[in-house]
């Protein structure tokens, strides 16, 4: 059940990003909450609902791992360093071996401090710093290589390194809401940081109200297959060559056709400040 169909069944409930009080029922979804008066539902409904929408709690045995207290109900934890949270979204098949891929995760990761699953699907790794930490290129690796082996489907946000100080648990929160809104925009990409998004969430809101955009996107009418070199080229950071591989198509001809948008928008492609402009024309689009 998603949050609209919610909305359309409890019209009296609303969105916001923490627990309300215990005369409410708040329902955890998307990362948010969704909470509406108990007196408004009988108590076979909040039965169900809770059912459908488990609390956190009861999937994190908090007095084990102490950072799900820290990063979710600021208790502060005694500790020293620079430290990244990993945040993570797997789809699992039917069979899936929980454990087995619990093992394979604390051998894989020597660093790791802890380590836990928030919700069915949803969960987050803590890794503390160390000169010899994964790279983006090498969790991305790792994570497809245990979806080969396990059957699952995994996407991960990989957060900065921070000091464990009293900002650390907002940090956290708005990495996680960063990950949440931009897993819809990532194509072809499963693990991710900041920097692949920044551009797109930190200007989304930008692009959505500003009239000139409105009215360029209305003038400039963009094929499926110019949306694919658009994102093709952003993909490769502007390389031609790299680009044509991608699209199967031959470089002389993606030059062809490049020329061609050229004179039809006065936009070039090959430059990456209209490369940036057409990539986020097409995420507002999408949007």
């Amino acid at each position: 059940m998603t949050i609209e169909e919610l909305i359309e069944l409890y019209p009296a409930g609303k969105i916001q990003q923490k627990k309300a009080t215990s005369e409410t029922l708040s329902l955890p979804i998307d990362g948010n909450y969704f909470v509406i008066p108990k007196k408004l539902l009988h108590e076979t409904e909040i039965r169900l609902l809770e059912k459908i929408f488990p609390a956190k709690d009861q999937f994190v045995d908090q007095k084990k791992h102490p950072w799900y207290n820290y990063l979710f109900n600021q208790v502060m934890l005694d500790v020293e360093g620079l430290f990244r949270v990993i945040h993570f979204q797997i789809k699992k098949p039917k069979a899936f071996l929980q454990s087995e891929w619990e093992n394979s995760i604390t051998e894989i990761f020597p660093n790791l401090v802890d380590f836990f699953f928030t919700s069915k699907n949803d969960g987050a790794l803590i890794e503390k710093y160390a000169k010899n930490h994964y790279t983006l290129e090498e969790l991305q690796s790792i994570f497809l290589t245990l979806d080969a082996d396990f059957d699952s489907s995994t996407t991960a946000f990989v957060g900065n390194f921070f000091s464990a100080n009293e900002h650390f648990p907002m940090l956290f929160e708005e990495e996680q809401s960063i990950f949440k809104q931009e897993l819809e925009s990532l194509r072809g990409k499963t693990t991710f940081a900041l920097p692949d998004v920044a551009l797109h969430y930190f200007t989304k809101e930008t692009m959505k109200q500003s009239k000139i955009v409105q009215t360029f996107s209305t003038q400039l009418v963009l094929t499926n297959e110019f949306q694919q070199i658009i994102l093709s080229l952003w993909r490769n950071q502007g390389n031609i060559s790299s680009a044509a591989k991608d699209l199967y198509m031959h470089r002389n001809t993606l030059h062809y056709r490049l020329e061609k948008f050229y004179e039809q928008t006065g936009l070039s492609l090959k430059k990456m400040d209209d490369l940036v402009f057409c990539y986020l024309l097409i995420t507002k689009q999408e949007k």
